[in-house]
């Protein structure tokens, strides 16, 4: 990954996204945002709920979006803090119920992601992605702020085969940066954790990616 590429994945806010403008599974992104607030802050069934949004708007049927590689930004940055919470001794049983359902159910959410990943970058052949990650944030690429249209452009298919592939080089990229942490969470303490891990380290460490 280009060293202003990883900067921007350690360093961009939830903020420098227009998210509204970022196509994914259902239509717009423009509840990312809100989502991550209710994984990282809410209840259990706040949790539980965005998680499983989230999850439906990153992939469907082993397609990714424009809205993925970032959403798998903040999902892998929630991870790897989660990760280091888990760790610590003096949680409450009740603060550790949570952080343990919040691993799981990111684990869970980047495996078909992942597995999207493996599949696609094993069988395109010939195809260079857009030369930075941030190139799919130029003017060019995103989605007008009207929505009106949107039903329209779907029909004419406005996404380039680049566009498309650059989604899943550049996620599958994040998910190889954050392989440490996925393995740390393969010792935790919780089965769940434990296998929800495994069961994505085993899918990423097969994912083959140059740059």
């Amino acid at each position: 990954m280009l060293q202003q590429d990883l900067a921007f994945v350690k360093n961009v806010k939830m903020e420098d996204i227009r998210w509204q403008r970022l196509i994914s599974s259902y239509g717009r992104a423009a509840a990312f945002p809100q989502w991550f607030h209710a994984m990282a802050h809410g209840d259990m069934e706040a949790m539980s709920n965005a998680a499983e949004r989230l999850a439906e708007e990153l992939e469907h049927q082993s397609t990714l979006w424009h809205a993925t590689p970032f959403g798998v930004i903040f999902a892998m940055r929630m991870l790897g803090e989660a990760a280091g919470d888990s760790v610590r001794r003096e949680l409450s049983a009740q603060d550790r119920e949570r952080l343990n359902a919040l691993l799981v159910a990111i684990l869970e959410t980047c495996q078909p992601i992942a597995v999207a990943c493996a599949e696609t970058l094993g069988h395109v052949v010939d195809m260079e992605p857009l030369p930075s990650i941030t190139d799919l944030l130029h003017e060019s690429e995103l989605w007008p702020e009207d929505e009106e249209e949107d039903e329209v452009r779907w029909e004419d298919d406005p996404v380039s085969d680049q566009a498309f592939y650059s989604y899943v080089y550049y996620t599958a990229q994040i998910l190889l940066l954050y392989k440490e942490d996925i393995r740390r969470l393969c010792d935790s303490s919780c089965t769940e954790v434990r296998a929800a891990a495994g069961e994505l380290l085993e899918v990423v460490e097969s994912i083959e990616v140059g740059g």
